[in-house]
């Protein structure tokens, strides 16, 4: 067998590579449904909707819905001022905190916990 010389290995990688990158985009949203500022955390797609009443969360894992009747979840505001405002679930795949407004510059993460597993999921946001 001849081995392979540098530059056709080096080729190969580099095609191997972008053909892995590609199936991994394909598995999470890439765009935010709901007017809301999106982020990534592994598969699962966190998008957060500041609304002028209320904030909302959606959730999706592999663009899969997941059921917000399945989650607890959190916003942890870190600044300006700290605060730790509660989520409920709000149907479908949305968790909501009735009430709440996010500040322009508010830094906030979103914690998310599925009950069955107790696993989590920390998403990071600035509002601009």
């Amino acid at each position: 067998m001849k081995p392979i010389p540098n530059a056709a290995l080096a080729i190969a990688s580099l095609a191997a590579g972008l053909g892995l990158a590609g199936a991994a985009l394909a598995h999470g949203q890439g765009k935010p449904e709901h007017g809301g500022v999106l982020q990534l955390v592994g598969e699962t797609s966190v998008e957060l909707v500041n609304r002028p009443d209320h904030v909302e969360v959606w959730v999706e894992d592999e663009g899969e819905e997941i059921a917000s009747a399945g989650l607890t979840g959190k916003l942890l505001v870190e600044s300006p001022a700290k605060s730790e405002i509660a989520l409920s679930p709000a149907g479908e795949n949305k968790l909501e905190a009735k009430g709440a407004t996010l500040a322009k510059g508010s830094q906030v993460t979103v914690l998310l916990t599925a009950t069955a597993t107790q696993a989590k999921t920390a998403a990071v946001f600035k509002i601009d």
